[in-house]
């Protein structure tokens, strides 16, 4: 009797998380997945969607050259850069400031705070070197440079 109250109690718990997930599945699959009405108030339009908002550029469009000097498997890099100054840290967005993305054969390899920087025991062969200037915040100013760098 006693198996038998046992079996009967997880038929009965078994039954109750099946309907339950089954009506929370239902209600998923019937709901509008589009309908944004109850997300969205007129009252929130001056609210910015996001803290990592793109400044008010108030001069002009940075510019980059790279200066590339390759000497065995090393390569000393300058940026060259016009209306552009590395800062550190990652506060507001100030147009003008911020940092650079360096990415070698498509792939980042780090982050600058300073113009210049070495590259160490490249292997041989052709790489693209690209540098791509960023503010404060990681977004682009979609301004870049790049450079073929052939390593013997």
């Amino acid at each position: 009797m006693k198996v038998f109250i046992i079996k009967l109690r997880s038929l009965i718990i078994g039954v109750s998380v099946f309907l339950f997930v089954l009506i929370a599945a239902l209600v998923l699959l019937l709901r509008d997945p589009l309908d944004v009405s109850s997300s969205y108030s007129k009252e929130d339009d001056n609210i910015p969607a996001s803290g990592n908002m793109i400044p008010e550029e108030t001069g002009p469009k940075p510019t980059i050259t790279l200066d590339v000097n390759v000497t065995g498997t090393e390569a000393e890099v300058k940026m060259l850069t016009n209306h552009f100054e590395f800062t550190e840290g990652e506060g507001n967005p100030v147009h003008g400031q911020g940092h650079a993305h360096v990415y070698l054969d498509g792939q980042l390899l780090k982050m600058l705070h300073t113009p210049d920087f070495k590259l160490k025991k490249l292997p041989k062969g052709e790489h693209v070197l690209r540098v791509d200037l960023t503010y404060s915040n990681h977004l682009p100013y979609r301004v870049s440079a790049e450079k073929i760098l052939n390593i013997e």
